[in-house]
This record gives C-alpha cells, structure tokens and sequence, in this order.
C-alpha cells in the first residue's frame, strides 16, 4: 500500500549531528545560514511517499526469520529484535529525486559546501518520513495494547546490505513507489529508506525496549545509535 500524505520538514539538530556539530563545538553561523537559506526550498524539492506490505512472521530463530510469503531475513541483531513480534512490515520511503538533481546542480557550480549541507537536509528529510509512518504505525498498534520493535534497514549493525534485495522482492514489483536497486543494492532516488519492524503481542505497549543493540555497541559518536 502505498502513502503519500507526510509532513515536509526536518530537524535541524539532527542535521546539524549528521554535519559533525556535538554539543561541545557550536556550529558557525555561516553554517547555520546556509541550512536556513536551503531549508526554504525544502517544500518544492520533497515529494515524500512510502509503500509498505504486512506480513505475518512464520518462524525465528537465533540468527533469521521467516515471513508468511517466505521471505527470509538473516541476522543475529535483526532476529533478537524482531524474533518475538507477530507481523512484521516492510517499507520503502523516498523524497523523490528533485533534491538529487538539485545537489548535482550545486556542485556543478563548484557550491560545494551548499551542496553537502543540502545532502545532510535530505538525508533527514528522509529520515522523518520514515519515523511519521512508524509512529502512526505505533499509535495504531497502541489501541490494541501492542507494541511494536525498533525499526531495522539493511545494512544496519549485522543486516547485510545485499539482504536489500529480499526486502525489496516481498513488493510485487520489486520497484516499490518507483525506488529501484542498483547491483550493489544501493538505492535511486538516493535519499530513500527502505526496512522493517515488528508487532509484538498483546501486553506490550509502546516501543518494545527488550533488546536495543545500540546499547552493546562501544561505538558511542554513532549519528544513528538509538536509546529509549
């Protein structure tokens, strides 16, 4: 099922985490101007959707798991997280390729550092239409008194990245809202997402935080390691 109704923004903290600032080192107002200056074509430059299919988990284990279509995911971090869940969705996200073009364009005309500002906007940009998606899904999954996993994308801890290709083989077209794989299973449009998460049984509410492998990890400046 496919989704296109998201709000266009991002968090400005976050990019300014994934362009180096920590909390130690204020970020310059050159800097900051850029972001703003770039941020007022954020709303022409998205056109964010989203495909996703649920299916029930079949069997897990200590290293995969297996969907109902026979899907088969392969990882020790992913089956901890997501072993105990009921269904699992999968979903690929996009921005679109507008913000490609546009960063191409910059660097063609050698504004090199608009450019990597702007390719850290669209990163996030994409990131948050991923996390609107998860927290309805979570609100939704609430109302029945479940709960459901941290989300997952290959690639991720010890997710292989070529596992890209099962993930995008459970959509019928294997070209969910037009994202297509290269052969070394990156993705085109560039600013897009694809993963999944689980749903936990009855009882567990919220975000299930029973195994989060973040908290194992020693690599602590990580811009993607999660905590509850």
């Amino acid at each position: 099922m496919e989704l296109c109704a998201f709000e266009k923004s991002f968090d400005t903290k976050k990019v300014l985490r994934l362009l180096g600032a920590k909390k130690e080192k204020r970020i310059s107002p050159s800097a900051m101007r850029r972001i703003d200056n770039l941020a007022d074509d954020v709303d022409t430059l998205l056109n964010p959707r989203l495909d996703f299919r649920k299916l029930a988990l079949v069997y897990s284990d200590k290293n995969k798991i297996v969907l109902a279509d026979g899907t088969r995911f392969t990882s020790v971090k992913l089956a901890n997280a997501i072993g105990n869940s009921e269904e699992v969705y999968c979903f690929v996200a996009t921005i679109g390729s507008k913000i490609d073009r546009k960063i191409q364009r910059l660097m063609k005309e050698r504004r090199y550092a608009d450019a990597y500002v702007l390719d850290a906007i669209g990163s996030i940009s994409a990131e948050n239409i991923v996390e609107q998606y998860y927290q309805h899904i979570a609100k939704e999954a609430e109302k029945e008194r479940r709960g459901v996993t941290l989300r997952f994308s290959p690639g991720y801890c010890d997710w292989p990245l070529d596992q890209q290709r099962n993930l995008f083989a459970v959509f019928y077209d294997n070209s969910p809202v037009n994202v297509t794989l290269s052969e070394s299973c990156l993705m085109s449009p560039r600013k897009s997402v694809s993963g999944i998460f689980g749903i936990l049984p009855a009882g567990i509410s919220g975000i299930d935080p029973a195994y989060n492998p973040c908290a194992m990890c020693r690599k602590s400046d990580c811009i993607a390691r999660r905590s509850h």
